[in-house]
C-alpha cells in the first residue's frame, strides 16, 4: 500500500553538521540546543511544508573529521524542499537557526558543516563530498531500520585505501539481491558516512560488516523508532538523544496538534 511517506533517495537532504566556534568547547551546551530547540523545530517548522522523513543521529568521536551531527531529512521531492527553504517565512528561520549551532566556515578552525542531495551511483567514480544513492525505488523510511556507519578515514590509513569504492560495490550487489532496502554513502575529508536501510528482519550484510570490523574507531548505530511529540503546546520536553543514537522519528503523530490552554 502507498503510504505518504514514500520519497525517492534522490528526495533526501544528506546533512554533516560540525558545531560551531561557540559550541566548541561547550558540547554540553551544543547537545542541549539540539535536543531543546534544533531536532524538535525541524519537526515543527518543516513538517508542515513538506517534510517526510526525519533520521537524526548526535555523533560523539575522538576524530576531528567526524561531523557532531548527522541527518537523513526527506522531502515530497527537491522542489518542496527548496520552495520551503527559501519561499516561506518559517523556512528561512529555520535556515537561520542553524548557524546558532553549526559552523558553515572552516576558516574558524572547525569543519565546515554541508548537505546536499544525493544522486544514483553510476557504479565508476566516487567524487568527494557527494552523497550517492544505489537502489532508486521510493521507500517509507519511517518502516526501516537504518543502520548507520561513521568511519574516520583519515585516521585509518592505509587502512582505508579505496574503502569507499570496495563498500559502494558491495552495496550495488546487496540491492540486486534484495538484501538492502536502499543505502546511501558519502565519502568526505576524513570521514564515510553510509546509511543501509533494511526490512526489520534483515541485517546489514556480512561482507559489509566483516570489512568495517577491521577499521578502528568505526561509529555504528542503529534506528530507534521514536513518536514526535505532540507540538505547540505548553512545556514541551524537547527529543532527547543519547551520543551516537539514531532517532527514525515517526512524523505522523504530530499532525494533530494540541492547543495550549
Amino acid at each position: 500500500m502507498f503510504s505518504r511517506h514514500q520519497i525517492h533517495p534522490s528526495s533526501i537532504r544528506v546533512w554533516r553538521g560540525f558545531r560551531n566556534e561557540k559550541y566548541a568547547a561547550d558540547r554540553e551546551g551544543f547537545v542541549s540546543k539540539l535536543e531543546d530547540v534544533f531536532i524538535p523545530l525541524t519537526c515543527q517548522a518543516m513538517m508542515p511544508i513538506g517534510l517526510r522523513s526525519y533520521i537524526p543521529t548526535l555523533l560523539n568521536s575522538s576524530s576531528a573529521d567526524v561531523p557532531d551531527e548527522v541527518a537523513l531529512v526527506g522531502y515530497a521531492d527537491q522542489d518542496t524542499y527548496y520552495a520551503a527553504s527559501r519561499n516561506t517565512v518559517i523556512g528561512k528561520a529555520y535556515g537561520m537557526l542553524h548557524y546558532e549551532v553549526f559552523s558553515f566556515d572552516s576558516t574558524d578552525g572547525n569543519p565546515a558543516s554541508q548537505s546536499a542531495f544525493p544522486v544514483f551511483y553510476p557504479g565508476n567514480v566516487l567524487k568527494r563530498s557527494q552523497p550517492y544513492f544505489f537502489s532508486g525505488k521510493s521507500l517509507d523510511w519511517s518502516d526501516k531500520t537504518v543502520s548507520l556507519f561513521v568511519i574516520p578515514t583519515r585516521d585509518n590509513m592505509p587502512a582505508c585505501e579505496q574503502l569507499s569504492a570496495r563498500l559502494a560495490s558491495s552495496l550495488v550487489a546487496a540491492v540486486a539481491r534484495s538484501s538492502v532496502s536502499e543505502a546511501i554513502l558519502v565519502d568526505d575529508p576524513g570521514c564515510l558516512t553510509i546509511w543501509i536501510a533494511t526490512n526489520a528482519k534483515q541485517t546489514v550484510p556480512p561482507d559489509i560488516q566483516s570489512v568495517l570490523s577491521t577499521i578502528s574507531g568505526v561509529i555504528t548505530s542503529v534506528s530507534v523508532a521514536q513518536e514526535v511529540p505532540h507540538m505547540w503546546a505548553e512545556n514541551e520536553a524537547g527529543i532527547k538523544v543519547s551520543d551516537n543514537e539514531t532517532l527514525n522519528l515517526k512524523l505522523e503523530s504530530s499532525s494533530s496538534l494540541r492547543s495550549v490552554s
